[in-house]
Formats: structure tokens, sequence, C-alpha cells
């Protein structure tokens, strides 16, 4: 093998250094049209905070009306699991839930003080 002795790995180096160059370019050549065969789609996933406004819109649906609420917040979580979604589909399918869920104990709270029921 030429790389145990150290001249022959010189000379080696030497002769083969134009094969060598040529093979690097070959390949960053490669490297710079696959990069741009790749088109840079933009992901379906926020990396951030992107799944607040769902969120945000469910408060808004559970506080106008809580049945409501609760039926998008059940569809949520049933296409989540139906459809092998991430986690973030989870947590905006729970929020919406509880969200309505506590309206509409609120709405029946203060429905049943209204009446004179409870006290």
């Amino acid at each position: 093998m030429p790389y145990k002795d150290l001249e022959r790995k010189k000379e080696w180096e030497r002769l083969h250094r134009p094969q060598r160059l040529a093979r690097r370019r070959e390949l960053r050549r490669i490297e710079t049209v696959q990069r741009a065969d790749r088109r840079e789609e933009p992901s379906t996933q926020s990396g951030g905070l992107g799944f607040l406004i769902p969120i945000v819109a469910g408060g808004a649906l559970a506080a106008y009306d809580p049945k409501l609420g609760m039926g998008a917040g059940g569809l949520t979580l049933a296409v989540a699991a139906f459809f092998s979604k991430g986690w973030r589909w989870w947590v905006v399918g729970i929020v919406i839930l509880a969200v309505a869920l506590f309206f509409y104990w609120d709405n029946q709270t203060s429905a049943g003080l209204r009446s004179g029921q409870k006290e």
C-alpha cells in the first residue's frame, strides 16, 4: 500500500492529483445541480407558534357557542387520530375542547343562578 511509506504516498498523491481534483469538481457540480433541482417547498408543519392561530379561533368559537366549540375540538381530535397527525393537532383539539367545556359549564352555572336553582 502506498500509504505505509510516506515517500510513496507523496508520489501517489502527486501522480493522481489531477484525477482527484477533477472528481471533486464533478461532485461539487452534481451537488449544485441536485440542490437547484430540489425546490424549497414550504413546510406543512409550522416550526413556530403557528398552531396558536387555530387555538385562538377555536377559543373564540367556543366562547360564541360552546356546543360548536365542542364539535370543532372533537372533530379536530378525530382527524388527528384517524389521519395520524402530529402532536400539534392533538394539542389544538384538546385545548379547543377544554375551552368549550369550560364555557358550556359556565353557561350552565350562570343559567342555574339566574333561574334561582343554585345559590
